[in-house]
């Protein structure tokens, strides 16, 4: 009878924490697993598990889903999925970052806690709040909510830098961690150096380099860069 209790319990405990799997729900150009020693091509619909590693190529995309949280991974890049389960009230997601660059979207459950991280060889950014991207140069970029950044050593949990929505950080190669940075600027700044060919494009002009273009009443050019989205509203009497 002892047996059997204890036996019940091992397979109780061993359904509470279980390696499970993760879906492909996106997949744009060639996105590929490693199985063994080939790469075979990854559709939508498929699953993963831990110790999967998934690569993407030119001007290729992929979205994964990793329990309620989302994993999106940009063109030429290559991910390893070190550590996926899940328990009665936490999920673990680790990622491994080898190349590219990788954006997270985690999303917390009513009283279940998430320990979600992607690292680099260098730098590793842990989950405390929802949205933020991480490339190949050892960069975080804050979109939404918090994100703690630190030097990457293979502790389980590094603690960190708290970065936010709009910032920026960068982990040198001896594990210095930059101080944050504000996006904002540099986003205007990018949108300001595009609104003289973004213009031109939309007066149908060829010649970038005209420094004189006319726009009709009412024109509006609206251009995206990060998460800063401008609105330029051009009148009779305005000459570029």
């Amino acid at each position: 009878m002892k047996k059997i209790v204890s036996l019940l319990i091992t397979l109780f405990l061993a359904a509470s924490l279980f390696a499970a799997e993760a879906t492909v729900t996106y997949v744009s150009g060639k996105v590929e697993v490693q199985r063994g020693n080939k790469w075979v091509p990854l559709q939508k619909g498929d699953t993963l598990a831990k110790s999967d590693m998934v690569s993407t190529g030119f001007q290729s995309e992929a979205k994964i889903k990793l329990y309620e949280s989302v994993l999106y991974l940009g063109p030429v890049t290559r991910v390893s999925l070190e550590e996926l389960s899940s328990s009665g009230n936490q999920d673990n997601v680790s990622v491994y970052l080898k190349t590219g660059s990788a954006r997270s979207q985690v999303k917390h459950v009513d009283e279940k806690r998430v320990k979600y991280q992607v690292h680099t060889a260098i730098a590793v950014a842990s989950c405390r709040g929802t949205d933020w991207i991480l490339d190949d140069s050892n960069t975080v970029v804050g979109i939404d909510g918090e994100v703690a950044v630190a030097a990457y050593t293979g502790a389980e949990d590094a603690g960190g830098i708290i970065l936010t929505a709009n910032q920026t950080m960068k982990v040198s190669e001896d594990g210095t961690v930059s101080e944050a940075k504000s996006n904002v600027d540099e986003n205007a700044a990018k949108v300001v150096s595009t609104v003289a060919t973004e213009a031109q494009k939309k007066a149908g002009l060829s010649d970038t380099n005209s420094d004189t273009s006319n726009f009709d009443s009412g024109t509006t050019i609206k251009v995206h860069a990060g998460t800063v989205v401008v609105g330029f509203e051009f009148d009779d009497d305005f000459q570029l």
